[in-house]
């Protein structure tokens, strides 16, 4: 997991390829975010939505195994429950392949806040709860093919 501000981009930009894209794609339409999906290339796309918090039930870890996300905040606080997922015990939903979803009943080991202006990148192994807070949210998420992140990083060696 990544956790940062969007001003701090530009130490991300020498370490990735696809990152630096999705995060170009963030910083470039900041100021015209409809809530949409946006197809950015064949191995990246962005949804933007306004989201209500979730109820205490229905929070459960999430994990995905197709894409990798980077979720920003454009407006409000979000707050996201973090677990390792070699931790968690607790499968709640099988893994839908056509919503490249896995759900978890465990409970995070501990929670980020990730406030306007800020973003996280979840990986594979980071089982994670969005929409922990008590207030609506817009955000931003980036969803990037994991193998076009390793193809590109197999490159950079």
């Amino acid at each position: 997991m990544i956790l940062d501000d969007l001003r701090n981009t530009d130490f991300y930009f020498s370490f990735n390829s696809t990152i630096k894209e999705a995060l170009d794609f963030i910083k470039g339409n900041l100021s015209t975010f409809e809530e949409k999906r946006y197809d950015i290339n064949e191995h990246m796309f962005a949804v933007v939505e306004t989201s209500f918090p979730k109820p205490a039930l229905e929070q459960k870890l999430e994990t995905h195994k197709k894409y990798v996300d980077i979720q920003y905040v454009i407006e409000g606080c979000d707050i996201i429950g973090w677990k390792n997922l070699l931790n968690c015990r607790k499968l709640y939903r099988d893994y839908q392949l056509s919503r490249d979803i896995a759900f978890y009943d465990d409970k995070p080991d501990f929670n980020i806040v990730l406030n306007q202006g800020s973003f996280a990148v979840f990986f594979p192994q980071d089982a994670h709860v969005p929409l922990c807070s008590k207030l609506l949210v817009k955000k931003c998420i980036v969803k990037i093919a994991v193998e076009k992140l390793v193809s590109v990083l197999e490159d950079q060696k």
